[in-house]
């Protein structure tokens, strides 16, 4: 949705559909996330100007600040992954791809590792944002804080640590592992 059509959706209107609860719960977090950036003024220009895997349109749209600013609450939307270019990106010419920082160009993740480029993308298209399992984190290059938020050693917000009922699941924002390396 563009900024300039949400006053169209008012909880009045919702109510009379039938996925009032997930349409509001939608739209909350959307314009949370709307308000998040306008509220922080200037939009953050951390990121490398060539990003990998269409992530550009990400930066267009204005989710930068997922990013930029540690700690982050927010994130780019679910299933961004699958609207630009990164499944076939990761699949060219098959193997363990590398993803970068998107500020800094350190690697971050290597993937897939310990399972096969299937079940990687099975699992991060289920969970909208791409999943990375420990055996594929470069563990020098991140750090996990307080309430499981992952950041690179450059400062970039990447995503949260999830656990699951496989391990350890590090949730990351596309946009934040797009960059080249450096």
């Amino acid at each position: 949705l563009k900024p300039s059509r949400l006053h169209k959706f008012t909880e009045d209107s919702l109510l009379k559909t039938s996925h009032f609860t997930m349409a509001r719960g939608a739209l909350l977090a959307l314009l949370a996330s709307r308000a998040y950036g306008f509220l922080n003024m200037e939009p953050s220009n951390c990121l490398q100007n060539d990003l990998r895997f269409g992530a550009q349109q990400l930066v267009s749209a204005g989710f930068s600040e997922v990013c930029c600013k540690v700690p982050q609450h927010f994130a780019e939307p679910a299933g961004s992954l699958n609207k630009v270019s990164f499944w076939s990106e990761v699949k060219k010419d098959g193997g363990t791809k590398t993803f970068y920082d998107a500020q800094c160009g350190i690697p971050l993740f290597k993937a897939p590792k310990g399972r096969t480029m299937e079940a990687f993308e099975t699992e991060s298209r289920r969970h909208g944002w791409p999943s990375f399992r420990d055996e594929e984190v470069v563990k020098e290059n991140i750090e996990i804080r307080d309430g499981g938020e992952v950041v690179s050693k450059c400062g970039t917000h990447l995503g949260h640590n999830l656990p699951d009922a496989s391990g350890n699941r590090y949730c990351i924002d596309l946009l934040c592992i797009a960059g080249k390396p450096r």
